[in-house]
Order: structure tokens, then sequence, then C-alpha cells
């Protein structure tokens, strides 16, 4: 790739990263407009939720610009594996948003005897949460898109999509760790033995079978936006007839 064509490529990231930045806002401010409405900070957890999956696109986007902008030597090359370490420990925080929506249980949306439920803040709930995880995983999706166009780059087509895959089934289980044994990405360096103890403790049928399906869930969806990503380079759209 050619100078001129990363240089425009890094430029494209960070409208995306305006873009994302301005979702977050959004997300954000309606957290603060339920506080001052209900007197309750109950989903003040989805801004810290949201930051943690800001840190893998923020690094990400880091190791793009070393990768793009600095010359091959071997600081370099173990800066970029550093990075890549820290990526994937972190990663997993961007899917374990769409488990946010368990919190969405706690509502009635429907009753037998009222039908469907017209309150405002349920409906408002639902959207709040869904526009958090929407960022979630939209920060996550580019974070990856960012890593496999490195790998490629540097390997080829096949490395890249071995460690999408790779990424998407060890997230999954990262998610189960951290939603079902509670564990977090900060317990790598403050309470590692203990993390690693619980991970040989719970590698068993159940966890094997959410780690399937929510990887195959997550590799599903990244396939949809990867193919979305290249609708312009093929002119896909409605062309008026002269």
């Amino acid at each position: 790739m050619s100078f001129q064509n990363k240089l425009r490529s890094y430029k494209h990231i960070m409208n995306v990263f305006g873009i994302y930045l301005f979702l977050s806002f959004a997300g954000c401010v309606m957290v603060v407009v339920r506080i001052l409405t209900t007197g309750k900070i109950t989903y003040a957890f989805l801004i810290w939720n949201l930051f943690l999956a800001w840190i893998p696109f923020g690094i990400a986007l880091f190791m793009n610009y070393i990768y793009s902008f600095y010359k091959d030597s071997s600081l370099k090359t173990l800066s970029l594996m550093g990075l890549g370490a820290i990526w994937i420990s972190f990663y997993p925080n961007a899917p374990y948003m769409i488990t946010d929506f368990i919190h969405l249980s706690r509502i009635k949306f429907i009753s037998a005897s009222q039908g469907y439920n017209m309150s405002f803040i349920p409906w408002y709930d639902f959207v709040m949460i869904s526009l958090f995880i929407l960022t979630g995983f939209l920060l996550g999706f580019v974070s990856l898109y960012m890593i496999q166009k490195l790998m490629v780059d540097r390997f080829n087509k096949a490395i890249g999509w071995m460690v999408v895959a790779g990424t998407m089934f060890l997230s999954s289980f990262g998610v189960y760790l951290g939603r079902f044994i509670r564990w977090n990405t900060w317990d790598i360096i403050s309470n590692p033995f203990a993390l690693l103890n619980s991970i040989s403790e719970n590698i068993h049928r159940h966890s094997f079978a959410f780690t399937i399906t929510f990887g195959l869930f997550l590799l599903l969806i990244y396939l949809a936006l990867y193919h979305l990503t290249h609708l312009n380079k093929h002119n896909v759209g409605f062309k008026r007839e002269n």
C-alpha cells in the first residue's frame, strides 16, 4: 500500500472516529437526562461499559498509525506485538455490551391485562440501551477491521481471517467470564493467578456452548458488516438513465 493510500485510509478512520464520538456523546446525554428525570442512576454503568469498548478502538487506531507511518524496525515490531496483546485483552469489552440487553428483562413491555406498556420511560430505556450497544459493537467492528487489514497487508488474507475468527471465539469466552463469572480485564494485572485458576475451572460444556454460539453470532454479524464496507467499491446504487 502506497503512502498516499495509507494517509487517505487513516483520514477515513479519523472520520469514523468522529461519528462514533458523536454517538457516544448522544448516549451519555440520554443517561444524564434519565438521571435528572427519574433521580436514579440505574443505567450509569453504560457509560463505563462504553468507555471500555473505546479502549480497543483507540489501541487499534494507534497500531494502525505506527504500522503506516513508522519505518520497519525491531522496535516497531515489538511495539505492535505489545499493543496487540493489550488490544486482544480489552477487545471482549466491545461485544460484551450486547449482553447489556438483559437489563431490559426487568421492564414489563407487555402485560396480559393491559397489552403494550405505553409508559415513556421503558421505551426510552430501550432506545438508550440499544444506542450504547450499537455504538460499542461498531467500535469493536472497526477495531477488528483495522487489525484485520493490518494483518492482510503484513501477511495475507488467510492470516487476516484467521485472526478475525480467533478473536471472535476468544472474545466470546471472555464475555462468558465477564458476564457469568464476573471477571474483568483489569484482573489480568491485579489478580492474574486467581483469573487463570478460574479459567481452568470454567472450561466445561456450558462455557463451550456459550462460546461457540456467541462466537458464531459475532462472526456472522462481522461478515455482514465487512461486506457492507465494500459496497462503495462496487458502485452499488441506483443510477438515473440519461
